[in-house]
């Protein structure tokens, strides 16, 4: 298995602040290769847009740009809610909807990227969060680290999507999320 390594490249306040202009944020080493993400300002011609200042994400795979995600707000609250209506984004440019589910029962909770080329889970299993391609477990997440079992590029950048918009917190009991 291979361990990923994620950085966040700038301090704490910048990381939970609303990106002004496009920068690199975050960096990880996966066994899929280099992943550097560029946060930047989204398209805010809307007026819950602007108000919510929406980002556009971009997650550059061995210096090449492979998957973009839309609507997405800064790492934390805002991101959260943006998180709960859905959002949508491309993998190597084909549309893919992030959708997050939520309950008491484990089980019942999962964050899915799904479209016609990423088709990723991920659940709750025991103190482990799996990564699931395709309805098998690629990778495991024990103790904040993640070990993913091949080299694949779906995976790789859907985990540190995962990781960088706290998606997480999804997967948390109901109950301990207010803590």
């Amino acid at each position: 298995m291979g361990r990923m390594v994620l950085r966040k490249e700038v301090n704490l306040l910048a990381w939970r602040s609303p990106a002004t202009a496009e920068a690199a944020h975050a960096s990880a080493t996966t066994p899929a290769g280099d992943v550097v993400l560029t946060r930047g300002p989204g398209s805010r011609t809307r007026p819950e847009a602007a108000a919510e200042s929406w980002e556009n994400w971009i997650f550059s795979l061995r210096g090449e740009p492979r998957m973009e995600v839309h609507g997405l707000g800064a790492p934390g609250a805002l991101s959260r809610k943006l998180l709960g209506r859905g959002i949508a984004g491309t993998f190597d440019g084909e549309a893919f909807k992030v959708s997050v589910s939520s309950a008491f029962a484990p089980s019942k909770r999962s964050v899915d990227i799904a479209g016609t080329t990423v088709d990723i889970a991920f659940k709750v299993a025991g103190l482990n969060i799996h990564l699931l391609q395709k309805g098998e477990c690629r990778g495991v997440r024990n103790a904040g680290k993640w070990d993913i079992s091949v080299p694949d590029d779906a995976a790789a950048l859907s985990a540190c999507l995962f990781e960088w918009a706290d998606m997480d917190h999804f997967l948390r009991m109901p109950g301990l999320r207010l803590l």
